[in-house]
Formats: structure tokens, C-alpha cells, sequence
């Protein structure tokens, strides 16, 4: 009766001791073909559950902690425009305002800059302009600029104000100097201006308008 290696089934001459196929020592007894086991890949991992692959490397510590970082910066970011928001846009919206109603010709925003609605600050702040003197003042910046002219500023200086400087009456105040350009068909001009803004129920306004 033929011998057969029980490893990979190969035909054995019956005085083989080892398979010439695959190596494996063959037994003083054969045993039949059709009962061998499934070949033997020696050049597979010796241990169970060997991974077929590389396994796959995840974010380091350093990546992992910068992601964090970055994610930090963005939501301190976003609550500070929302604080900013929330409480007026800062000192400097009332002398933005001003500058925007100056060039968008526009009344209302021009009376924003300016006037607190009933915050009882009469004396410290400006009280409504007329319809009339805006007017005035637009006709001025078109005589001398002409009617295409641009403003942009810069602030140069600020200074805190104290209590006994706006009598406790508002939340807050600043003295500052601002330094405007102003660019027009006609006329290119700088022009330096000490400012006044203070802060009530939230919000900043300009205690006298700016000639320009």
C-alpha cells in the first residue's frame, strides 16, 4: 500500500522519512490520501491571529493636542466676536458710523453716531442734529472733495476715561486721536481729531460731530 505525506499528500517511497515536497516527517505508518490535513505554510506567522497587513497608524499625540489648539483658538475667536456683538461693537462703531453716514449721505446712521436715544446724557453727549445742519455738512465735504470722496481713519491715540471724567454717568469712555484720510475728485486731505466716545446701556456714542 502507498504511503502519503499527512501534510500536503504527496506520494511517499515507503522507506521516505521525510516528504520530499514539503519536509514534513513522515511516520512509520502511512496514511491514506484522502484523510491528509490542509498544507502547512511555513512561512506564515507562528503566532495565532497574525495581522495580514500593516496595521494602519493613528493621529500622534503632538497631531492630536494641535487639532485641540486649533479648535480652542476658533471657539475663543467666535466669543469674542460675540461678546463684541452682543455689547455695541466696541468704541470704536459710533466713529465708523459717522464715517459711513458721511459717505452714504445717510441721516439716520449719522444720528446713531451721535445722539443716545433716551439715555438722559444731555451735556455729555451731542444732542440730535437737524435735518439741515447734516445737510450742511454734506454739501461742505462735496465743496471741498467732491462728490466721489472716500474717508477712512486710523486711531493714533486713546485714553481711558475715569469716573470723575463722565461723572458716573455712563458705563464707559474714551478721549481719542483719530487721524482721517479723505480722498476726492477734487481734494486729498489728512486731517487729525481729538474725539470723545462713551459707552450707555451697551452701546458707544461720539459726544460732538467731526469736521472734516
Amino acid at each position: 500500500m502507498s504511503k502519503f505525506c499527512g501534510h500536503c499528500g504527496t506520494t511517499l517511497a515507503d522507506n521516505a522519512t521525510f516528504c520530499p515536497s514539503c519536509g514534513a516527517p513522515v511516520s512509520d505508518q502511512g496514511m491514506p490520501q484522502q484523510q491528509f490535513s490542509q498544507p502547512q505554510q511555513f512561512n506564515q506567522p507562528a503566532y495565532a491571529g497574525a495581522p495580514m497587513g500593516a496595521a494602519k497608524k493613528g493621529l500622534s499625540k503632538n497631531a492630536k493636542l494641535g487639532i485641540i489648539i486649533a479648535a480652542g483658538v476658533v471657539v475663543v475667536g467666535l466669543l469674542v466676536w460675540l461678546i463684541i456683538a452682543l455689547l455695541g461693537g466696541g468704541y470704536e462703531k459710533p466713529v465708523k458710523n459717522y464715517v459711513k453716514a458721511l459717505e452714504k449721505q445717510d441721516y439716520d446712521l449719522y444720528c446713531e453716531a451721535l445722539t443716545p436715544s433716551g439715555s438722559g446724557l444731555a451735556g455729555l453727549t451731542a444732542s440730535k442734529p437737524s435735518t439741515s445742519s447734516f445737510q450742511n455738512r454734506i454739501k461742505n465735504m462735496i465743496s471741498k472733495y467732491g462728490e466721489d470722496y472716500k474717508i477712512s481713519y486710523n486711531v493714533v491715540e486713546k485714553e481711558r476715561m475715569d469716573k470723575s471724567q463722565t461723572l458716573g454717568l455712563v458705563d464707559d469712555g474714551y478721549k481719542l486721536k483719530l487721524e482721517f484720510t479723505i480722498v476726492g475728485s477734487k481734494k486729498e486731505a489728512t486731517v487729525t481729531k481729538n474725539v470723545t466716545v462713551l459707552k450707555s446701556d451697551g452701546n458707544w456714542y461720539l459726544t460732538s460731530a467731526i469736521s472734516l
